[in-house]
């Protein structure tokens, strides 16, 4: 039986044209494609024996843009709001006020802020709506995350995505997604801003650079396009490395303090060969607990924690569990699905919201990292 594709005509990074596979419909007979769809959306028609088999409207079509494509986008949005994931990092706030003041629009965040993040964004002087409706945008894009999880209970109707985390959960639905495996949103967003010419202010800079710092773990996990980024941003921003590290320079709170070294009190520890997965239970700051279990010692991290009938688990792995091949965004977001939540984030750093019992849901975790680590 004949066929036909539904293609996306993309522009690449140099002067050429990139097919893209949306769909593949068979038909009966001869089948000839009259138009292809555009790198915004078209019409796309398909005739058989001379006459109009099918029309296929695709304006709500799943569009995965590039970053040159994104001004001409977001142009056609009057009121646009930014939106930042729940406790906002660096990262997320960074993006998104650069993101704001490029192409206009305004920053908003769920349920509220990190302490560095409520930092960064009073130096920068971003003003940030803090659980702002999902009513009355043109367009909403949602920035550093690509999970409901992170959202809390926001319903997103017309939306777009930016966003270095390799979840698909939010892709399946928006207008239209920038979504590639960076080691931060930050970076790819200044890419957005030089491949549509704007230039960013100081303030802006300032943001996305550390964002790169944060989110790179002050380049320990950094990439050639990090170091390149970093470079650009100090050049553009006039400013120097020391001062955005001060940007930074939040000391953690006592409750922060106190939580952690609860969290380390009351870990439990099995070794599995040459591994060490540690698992603990606290009813707050579960990233900032698990990430101090790995600077202690441990390969694996998992650190649950109750909020109200849900269990948020945050999970962290050393660089030699990583190499190994561990995932834990995989393996978070099967496990947090699973028990009716969501879930995800890096391969070293995720963590997911779910229903069921918190030592039932460690110990799921315990085993399958004991599975999967050679």
């Amino acid at each position: 039986m004949a066929g036909y594709f539904i293609s996306q005509d993309h522009p690449t990074s140099g002067k050429g044209i990139d097919h893209r596979i949306l769909a593949y419909k068979p038909v009966q007979g001869p089948c000839q494609r009259l138009s292809c769809l555009g790198s915004i959306h078209k019409e796309h028609k398909i005739l058989s024996g001379g006459k109009e088999l099918i029309s296929l409207d695709l304006t709500n079509s799943l569009m995965l843009i590039s970053e040159a494509e994104f001004g001409s986008i977001v142009s056609r949005y009057k009121n646009v709001l930014y939106l930042c994931h729940r406790n906002a990092d660096p990262d997320a706030i960074g993006s998104a006020f650069a993101l704001a003041g490029a192409f206009g629009g305004t920053v908003g965040a769920i349920d509220d802020l990190s302490r560095i993040g409520e930092a960064l964004s009073d130096i920068i002087g971003a003003h940030i709506l803090i659980d702002p409706s999902e009513e009355g945008w043109d367009l909403i894009v949602v920035v550093d995350t690509s999970v409901q999880l992170q959202l809390g209970r926001i319903q997103l109707a017309r939306y777009g995505l930016i966003d270095h985390h390799q979840d698909e959960g939010l892709t399946h639905k928006a207008e239209f997604y920038i979504q590639r495996p960076a080691k931060s949103t930050a970076e790819i967003v200044w890419k957005i801003l030089k491949d549509n010419g704007r230039q960013p202010s100081r303030e802006m800079a300032l943001g996305l650079m550390a964002g790169i710092i944060s989110d790179t773990g002050r380049f320990k996990r950094a990439s050639a396009e990090s170091f390149l980024a970093a470079s650009e941003l100090l050049e553009a921003g006039g400013f120097d490395y020391e001062e955005a590290l001060q940007a930074l320079s939040v000391a953690p709170d006592i409750s922060q303090r106190i939580a952690v070294l609860k969290a380390a009190s009351r870990a439990k520890i099995e070794r599995r060969g040459e591994w060490l997965i540690a698992a603990s239970r606290i009813n707050s700051f579960e990233g900032s607990s698990a990430a101090a279990l790995i600077d202690l010692g441990a390969d694996v991290a998992f650190v649950a924690g109750r909020h109200g009938d849900r269990v948020r688990i945050s999970a962290r792995s050393s660089r030699k569990a990583a190499n190994a091949g561990l995932n834990l965004n995989q393996i978070l977001g099967d496990i947090g699905r699973a028990h009716g939540g969501d879930g995800g984030g890096h391969s070293s750093a995720a963590s997911f919201d779910a229903r069921g019992d918190p030592e039932a849901l460690l110990q799921e975790c315990r085993n399958r990292v004991a599975e999967l680590l050679p």
